[in-house]
């Protein structure tokens, strides 16, 4: 088209303008992104050591569940490899959950994930990213939420598998090996031996005060539970950033009521006389009547009596109590027979002794007469007769 100033440009159509902003839409992502400074998540720490917390007490199930399949073997063989049990275990869980690329039992119930976060801060920890890595979620609409970011890279994934399954069954076997040959205390033993031991109890006190560090750490920043995780970069984030916590308190208000009760009963059942308790119902209760053979010896009724002459009345009614039975319990064969004072009835020292220690006046049921002690701790050769003294 030709003008007063010469030929105008001929303006394209709107398919080619759809087709070149189509083109150009990935670059002006990217440049985006590289000028916006990442949004920081803020992952709740709570959550964070609730999963962990979770893992631990899931794998001691699955632990526990795994070591009856070897309940048949001998306990010395299932004890000998218990290690390796243990690493087989550790690695089936790995296997099938962050080396597949999911989460572990514990996270996914609190709706957390590994995020890869050597892609998003660069410099030299990048090189553990993967590009390939994928299990990011998808930006919701309405922009970004902080929780954006590729899983974790085959490098990240082996490296943290090799630490959590391999490095912790290598400690344990030779911690093992250690107390079991006592490389710390072999004073002609080999120096090796020696050197070893010292070197693993140095790295145990650094890994521990590392681990108290990075915890106060984390509870500052809510980032990196632990020093492997701080190490490789792998931090944990929301799966979903606008699901609702789901929060059901009534396993610990069980676990808070049982555990007061208890704490109640601990301390109120040693204060209680349980056999008073029994006699009171016994009381309430109308009483008993039992089949029992005549006393072949009367007690004296006199109110001078003594102990000399309940003693030969004792001994001539002898033959006649050494076979029956005891009156509390009903045994017949009694281990340590005693007679009371003054029915001359046969009782085991326990039931006769649990019964009258409830009171310090004790009324026998079986036949209603009065037993007097002096006492909580009286002498038993006043309150108590053996049989084998009643035949001297």
């Amino acid at each position: 088209m030709e003008g007063a100033g010469g030929f105008l440009p001929v303006t394209p159509p709107a398919e080619q303008w759809q087709v070149e902003w189509t083109r150009a839409l990935p670059e002006l992502d990217a440049l985006t992104r590289a000028r916006k400074k990442p949004l920081e998540a803020v992952i709740m720490r709570a959550s964070q050591l609730d999963a962990s917390r979770l893992d631990s007490e899931l794998t001691a199930m699955l632990k526990e569940q795994f070591m009856t399949a070897f309940s048949l073997f001998q306990q010395r063989v299932v004890s000998a490899f218990q290690p390796e049990l243990t690493l087989l275990l550790d690695f089936l869980i790995f296997r099938y959950s962050v080396w597949a690329g999911k989460p572990t039992p514990g996270t996914a119930l609190m709706n957390l994930r590994y995020r890869n976060e050597a892609s998003l801060q660069g410099g030299k920890s990048a090189a553990l990213a993967d590009p390939t890595s994928a299990h990011a979620p998808m930006q919701q609409a309405g922009g970004r939420t902080g929780v954006e970011g590729p899983g974790l890279g085959r490098t990240q994934t082996l490296l943290y598998g090799m630490g959590m399954v391999l490095v912790r069954y290598i400690w344990t076997r030779a911690d093992l090996l250690a107390s079991k040959y006592q490389w710390g205390e072999q004073v002609d033993g080999p120096a090796w031996a020696a050197v070893l031991w010292k070197g693993m109890r140095w790295t145990e006190t650094a890994f521990k005060l590392g681990s108290l560090l990075n915890f106060f750490v984390f509870l500052q920043q809510g980032r990196y539970r632990s020093l492997l995780e701080r190490v490789l970069s792998i931090r944990l984030v929301y799966t979903r950033a606008s699901m609702a916590r789901a929060l059901s308190f009534e396993y610990l208000n069980r676990q808070l009521v049982w555990h007061e009760l208890s704490e109640l009963l601990l301390f109120a059942l040693p204060l209680l006389n349980i056999q008073a308790i029994k006699r009171l119902v016994s009381q309430c209760l109308p009483p008993r009547t039992l089949s029992r053979r005549p006393a072949t010896v009367a007690a004296s009724d006199a109110p001078g009596a003594g102990v000399e002459s309940e003693r030969s009345a004792s001994a001539q009614g002898l033959q006649a109590a050494s076979v029956q039975p005891c009156s509390f319990c009903n045994t017949a064969e009694v281990a340590l027979p005693y007679s009371a004072l003054p029915c001359q009835h046969r009782y085991c020292y326990f039931c006769l002794r649990s019964q009258t220690s409830a009171a310090d006046v004790h009324v026998f049921n079986v036949c209603g007469q009065l037993g007097i002690l002096l006492g909580r701790t009286a002498s038993l050769n006043v309150v108590l007769q053996p049989l084998y003294e009643l035949q001297a």
